[in-house]
């Protein structure tokens, strides 16, 4: 069945079958389910919560026992925090950090862990919540918008994606399609409103695409046989 069998509520408009998807980068799909299961419980020997900055590449199960003792040091020094981004880090500007702090920052270096903060609250469990770093370059222009959209599209999920609008000749054939976060070069395009040049190799029965990115709020990619419009999204509450 697809994801969404949509009717016009006024009878006035086109019956739509819509399917939604989101793509992300293997790595970071690998990196949040390990850290999902790696990290949902406190910590032994920990005392507050701590928010922690991985990269794509830290090997989360390796990580764990050295990460976990390395901020129980940083409690035991009433430290707050550490990270290899200089700013957030308890070095003082200008200073030396003393042997213990340099050995604790080669670690973070060696486990490829961005940086660590403690979260002050009467009600810390000992936990860390992670969040994710993550870099690159974004190109000015929206030439990259439809290549991404064609590499989904010959995807497994892609094809199944497809596969169930052609289920529905009836309707009009919907995609949307999330971008990960990953994705700069869409955050880029959709921030500044650059239009698309090129238009996908979209299939029969796929009438209208939608793209949108989870780093871009109110803006969203639209094409079909007219070409790419941007549209603003009004943002409702489910009460709404």
């Amino acid at each position: 069945m697809v994801d969404f069998l949509l009717d016009p509520v006024d009878g006035i408009g086109p019956l739509v079958a819509l399917e939604v998807s989101s793509t992300i980068e293997e790595p970071r799909q690998r990196l949040w389910d390990a850290l999902h299961s790696q990290y949902d419980q406190p910590i032994p020997g920990l005392q507050g919560d701590w928010i922690v900055q991985f990269t794509p590449g830290t090997n989360v199960k390796k990580a764990f026992g050295p990460l976990a003792a390395l901020l129980v040091r940083q409690e035991q020094a009433n430290l707050d925090k550490i990270g290899l981004n200089g700013w957030n880090d308890s070095t003082a500007l200008g200073s030396f950090p003393d042997p213990q702090h340099e050995a604790d920052l080669q670690e973070l270096t060696k486990l490829k862990v961005v940086s660590a903060q403690r979260v002050h609250s009467d009600r810390a469990t000992g936990r860390i919540f992670p969040t994710e770093l993550l870099s690159g370059v974004a190109r000015s222009t929206a030439d990259a918008i439809a290549p991404y959209i064609d590499e989904f599209l010959v995807s497994e999920l892609g094809e199944d994606k497809v596969g169930k609008l052609a289920q529905h000749p009836d309707r009009e054939g919907h995609l949307f399609l999330w971008a990960d976060r990953s994705h700069l070069d869409i955050m880029m395009s959709l921030t500044n409103r650059f239009v698309p040049t090129g238009n996908p190799n979209a299939p029969a029965g796929l009438h209208t695409i939608w793209l949108g990115s989870f780093n871009v709020d109110g803006l969203v990619y639209r094409w079909n046989d007219s070409g790419w419009s941007i549209l603003e999204v009004e943002q409702r509450t489910a009460m709404q």
